[in-house]
């Protein structure tokens, strides 16, 4: 059973790309973060070493020993501090943290040497040290002897410009995420508007007049192939509901006639029981029920054809036994004179029931109009395999014989419902013919007619488009 949404297409297809986009802006966020992180910390990381080679340059260039502490200028987001060896003493520092006392002091690690903020008491000094980060030491060399250089980076720092981003990135990512929803959802509005216009116009088409059409909105995109798509459905159920109504209204003819011969003959004989010829009673019932079953057996065999639920069976079958049989049954059932001298071994690949009812219904046609002969026929011609079945009856217009193979049509009504035909064995031939590749055709002779098939000989049998004629 299909799965119910409870949302519909334009909402789920918005809430996807809403996820899309925010899957996406979530990993683009995390990786502005981290290089914006990175990119602080290398430049600060730079500065920081281009102030202490200047600060050591300076000192290097010294004239005179300074006993005093040297206040240094502030270059940048840059600050400075000059100790002794022991990390006791200032010799120098930007004027910043001019007042500063020592700020970091080296440590002992397992890696090394490393940078180690000396906590002070006082009040002064915790706001400045909250107010450094990202420190580097080295050793620089005064007039007062070897000592520590500390380079600061003075400021807000790297972790509050990061969390700054972050806080923006956090509030910027849902209005985003709102606005791009809502261009999604009327995009999406916009992409399906065509598509609900046509599936009302279809609704509206269904319910009225399936004569009525989409109207085309051109182009070669998915909207217009939709749409010719649509009105060659419509064509296609247009032509199957007036193939349906056609149908039944010549299928209720057809079986009226028998029943009103029935009930007529019965009625009859019934009224008067004593003077009813009851010979010609059951006579007249046992022809019209025949020709009932024969009816109900063809509209049947339509019907399952029609549904597409005919299997047809891939099996080798002898053509030219099918008609030597058919020629024997004729010969028991009627005077008539069957020539089967050109009957030639005719094997093709197809369906035995099917191939079997073709012959019988082309060889119950001809013996229906036959005056004395029928003259049967088969051979190769190519790749195909041919029958041809003839009688000496009254001729037909050849180029007016197409009509013949569709349903409910008779060249002579009225001498056909008499012998027993139904309209229907013509049309079951062109079907059975057309499901097996080939065709099949009425053919100009000199005397008579002749009625001519053509099967596909090695082509295995496949499901052919269902001819129907209106």
């Amino acid at each position: 059973m299909p799965k119910r949404h409870k949302f519909s297409i334009r909402a789920r297809l918005t809430f996807i790309f809403v996820l899309a986009v925010a899957a996406i802006l979530s990993v683009t966020g995390v990786s502005l973060v981290h290089l914006v992180h990175h990119s602080l910390v290398s430049d600060a990381d730079n500065e920081i070493q281009s102030q202490m080679i200047r600060t050591q340059e300076i000192f290097a260039n010294a004239k005179s020993v300074h006993n005093y502490r040297v206040i240094l200028a502030v270059h940048g987001d840059v600050v400075i501090q000059v100790t002794n060896l022991a990390g006791t003493k200032v010799w120098a520092a930007s004027s910043a943290i001019s007042k500063a006392p020592v700020l970091a002091r080296t440590g002992d690690t397992p890696g090394g040497a490393r940078l180690a903020l000396k906590m002070v008491g006082t009040s002064r000094d915790k706001d400045t040290l909250s107010l450094i980060s990202s420190g580097q030491i080295g050793t620089i060399a005064t007039r007062r002897g070897p000592g520590l250089i500390f380079g600061f980076l003075y400021g807000e720092g790297i972790d509050h410009n990061v969390d700054v981003l972050m806080a923006s990135l956090v509030v910027s990512f849902p209005l985003l995420l709102l606005i791009t929803g809502g261009l999604i959802w009327i995009g999406m509005g916009l992409a399906l508007a065509p598509v609900e216009s046509i599936r009302r116009r279809v609704d509206t088409i269904a319910a009225t007049d399936l004569s009525q059409r989409v109207p085309p909105t051109g182009g070669k995109d998915e909207i217009a192939r939709m749409a010719r798509t649509v009105n060659a459905m419509l064509d296609r159920l247009e032509a199957s509901s007036q193939f349906e109504q056609e149908f039944v209204s010549n299928a209720s003819h057809e079986l009226r006639s028998p029943l009103t011969t029935l009930l007529a003959t019965t009625e009859r004989a019934a009224k008067d029981p004593d003077r009813a010829d009851w010979n010609e009673v059951g006579e007249v019932v046992m022809r019209e029920g025949r020709r009932l079953e024969t009816l109900i057996d063809d509209l049947a065999w339509l019907a399952r054809h029609d549904e597409h639920r005919a299997e047809i069976q891939s099996v080798d079958v002898d053509l030219d036994d099918l008609l030597l049989e058919e020629g024997h049954r004729v010969r028991l059932l009627s005077e008539l004179c069957v020539d089967t001298t050109m009957v030639r071994p005719t094997r093709v690949t197809g369906d035995p029931a099917m191939l079997k009812r073709m012959i019988r219904n082309v060889v119950d046609n001809a013996a229906r109009y036959a005056t004395e002969e029928l003259r049967f026929d088969s051979h190769y011609e190519g790749a195909e395999a041919v029958v041809t079945v003839a009688d000496d009856g009254e001729g037909i217009d050849v180029g007016q014989s197409d009509r013949f193979f569709e349903r409910f049509v008779r060249a002579d009504p009225a001498r056909a419902r008499h012998s027993g035909g139904t309209g229907l064995g013509l049309a079951i031939v062109a079907e059975i013919v057309e499901r097996h590749g080939g065709s099949s055709c009425f053919v100009a002779t000199d005397v008579g007619t002749k009625i001519e098939l053509r099967v596909v000989r090695d082509r295995r049998a496949s499901s052919g488009s269902t001819r129907r004629s209106t």
